[in-house]
């Protein structure tokens, strides 16, 4: 995948922009470290996660899936 976004529209290499998509692209740590706990506190209780668990950051209001 990384690949495909080094090329831009035009098939030239464009890095400035590949480094943005994937800086963007990354879920936050503590977003990764929630999400793991949660599946956790789950499997304890003897129940498992069956589908996409869908955060969203209060301040910020973007959505992690």
């Amino acid at each position: 995948m990384e690949r495909e976004i080094t090329y831009n529209g035009s098939g030239v290499k464009d890095f400035t922009a590949a480094k943005a998509i994937q800086k963007a692209d990354v879920q936050p740590m503590e977003v990764n470290r929630l999400i793991e706990i949660i599946k956790n506190i789950v499997d304890l209780a003897g129940y498992e996660v069956e589908g996409r668990i869908a955060l969203k950051n209060k301040r910020t209001r973007k959505v992690y899936r």
